[in-house]
């Protein structure tokens, strides 16, 4: 308890040296507004963290540089260009900078030091206690960065899983879950150097000395580079006071910090009018398609121009050449004339593949608190395990990654499933990443009215009894039929709405599923429709999932399966789970 009382002391006296450099009434941001402990996590009331859509946001980082991988990062996770453009709040679509790893990241116009916060930094933590933590750096000319000051209270080493108090951490990239931002201010690194210089400051040596070295070379009205450095969190790395700073360790495959985007607040204004750049993604490729022509558009009409940045391929003008399996990054630029001012870069990044492969998830019904152990059903088209995450719901909701097995913990609350399988080889064949799939569900207690039930409870509920295969109203579907679908087996013109669509080059199943049935789906096939005909089971495509703004508890599923020379048949099976 000592050694926190004697950091605590130190940090109130920094504070206060700062406030007497600022003002009488100090502006309202960390660091000048309040002392330890530090601003809440995001959605309390006592927070500073900013949301991806925020309309304080003006840009975003376009560029990196000098990027240095850490140790304990898989190459699913090393693709820089996921960290530039906006924010995408979720856990994949980030470049993972390993143990220790860095970045500098760049702008289309330099970012100033405006009144408040300057700009924000996001990392794709999925919770508000899993936070892993990076210095934060800024520059004028590439050579010369100055950290800013930063300081943790947390007293001692926090296990792989382990939790971070918010509240005890300031002046550190990944204080708040995805989707929000840990903003900076720059006016900070002006304090915090007038202190240096009239010795009010508590900052240890180290710190002292960089930051008198480096800041006589910053503009703070003019950022061109942003550099984000790991912190390991096995206690090798300190504060600004010389403090041990701890976060999750160790971690494996997708160790350290996990840089979503850096958004910009103030920045310098661009002589001429203002430009976009329309380039619409790009989806995965398979190689022996040999390439593709990029197409952007520029609201101002000007032509837009490309740059491959990474990856196998060769660039002419607008057409582009595959040379080999792997991830290729492209940009879009315009650079204006004497009317319009550059447009922001638009970036992305795809895989070259051998082949394309998709994720079928089961449909999930609601869960009750207190269960553990329970099943969810996912797999690929290729056959590459999928791994399945909580992105968001109660934080003691949990599902194994690859058992699938879930267990609900004792809160009740709404929760959103992810699959996710990133680019891999099976049996000689390189696959792109699958699209992630989402599944929302509940978790409720046993007495709600929303509350998943087994097949006897609900034939129960109707009053009907006899086999699953029975059907009450002779509506031509089975009663367990429309137990899956949540349909009403005592009314004919309620049934389960099953559809075929047909498509470019495939088809479109439409199934009803509710979230009340403990049921499994599957979808088989066959060549045959005769009473001895071998069904196997085909893992569709997902498409869509709407949900019945009537009754959330029910979905309706869309899936595509490929038109087949020659005869194909598929049903959906069901069977209680």
């Amino acid at each position: 308890m000592k050694s926190l009382i004697q950091h605590t002391v130190s940090h109130l006296f920094l504070a206060v040296s700062l406030f007497a450099v600022a003002n009488e009434d100090p502006p309202t941001y960390p660091g000048q507004d309040r002392t330890w402990q530090f601003h809440d996590a995001a959605g309390t009331a006592d927070t500073t963290a900013l949301w991806k859509e925020d309309a304080s946001i003006v840009a975003w980082a376009t560029g990196y540089q000098d990027l240095q991988y850490g140790s304990e990062v898989d190459a699913v996770w090393k693709t820089p260009a996921k960290a530039l453009g906006v924010a995408g709040g979720g856990s994949y679509d980030i470049v993972c900078l390993g143990r220790g790893g860095q970045i500098t990241l760049t702008f289309d116009s330099p970012i100033r030091n405006g009144e408040g916060f300057d700009f924000a930094v996001f990392e794709n933590s999925f919770s508000d206690h899993f936070l892993e933590l990076g210095y934060v750096e800024v520059s004028s000319d590439g050579v010369h960065f100055v950290r800013f000051p930063n300081f943790s209270y947390t007293l001692s080493a926090v296990g792989g899983f382990g939790a971070v108090n918010p509240s005890q951490i300031h002046g550190l990239a990944g204080k708040y879950k995805q989707g929000y931002g840990t903003p900076f201010d720059l006016e900070q690194l002006q304090l915090a150097y007038t202190a240096v210089m009239e010795g009010s400051d508590s900052f240890d040596a180290v710190y002292q000395n960089s930051l008198v070295a480096n800041f006589q070379h910053l503009d703070l009205d003019a950022i061109q580079y942003l550099r984000i450095i790991d912190i390991p969190g096995d206690g090798s790395a300190v504060d600004c006071e010389g403090a041990v700073i701890y976060d999750p360790y160790p971690t494996v495959g997708s160790a350290g910090f996990d840089l979503d985007a850096v958004a910009v607040l103030h920045q310098q204004a661009s002589d001429g009018l203002t430009q976009s750049i329309n380039f619409a993604a790009i989806g995965h490729q398979i190689f022996t398609e040999g390439g593709l022509e990029l197409s952007a558009t520029a609201s101002s009409g000007l032509p837009v121009s490309f740059e491959l940045l990474e990856g196998p391929a060769q660039l002419e003008g607008a057409q582009l050449s595959f040379t080999g399996l792997g991830s290729v990054v492209v940009q879009a630029t315009q650079l204006g004339d004497a009317s319009y001012a550059p447009a922001v870069p638009v970036t992305h990044s795809f895989v070259v593949a051998d082949a394309l492969q998709h994720i079928y998830l089961e449909p999930i019904a609601n869960q009750l608190v207190a269960v553990s152990d329970v099943a969810f059903y996912a797999q690929s088209s290729s056959g590459l395990p999928v791994e399945l995450y909580i992105d968001a719901g109660p934080e003691a909701a949990y599902v194994h990654a690859t058992d699938h097995l879930f267990s609900s913990g004792s809160v009740t609350g709404s929760v959103t499933l992810r699959a996710s399988l990133p680019a891999g080889a099976m049996a000689g064949v390189y696959y792109a990443p699958a699209e992630d799939v989402f599944w929302d569900f509940e978790i409720v207690s046993s007495g709600a009215p929303n509350a998943a039930r087994s097949f006897a409870a609900w034939q129960l509920a109707h009053g009907l009894a006899g086999t699953a295969e029975d059907d009450a109203d002779a509506d031509g579907a089975s009663d367990f039929e429309e137990y899956v679908a949540g349909s009403d087996p005592n009314l004919a013109s309620d049934h389960p709405d099953y559809r075929l669509e047909r498509s470019e080059g495939s088809f479109i199943l439409v199934l009803n599923f509710s979230k009340r049935a403990r049921a499994r789906v599957q979808l088989m096939q066959s060549t045959e429709l005769t009473a001895v005909a071998e069904w196997t089971q085909f893992i569709p495509e997902m498409l869509s999932i709407e949900i019945d703004p009537s009754d959330e508890s029910k979905a309706q599923l869309r899936f595509k399966v490929p038109q087949q020379g020659g005869s194909a048949f598929w049903k959906f099976s069901f069977s209680e789970d």
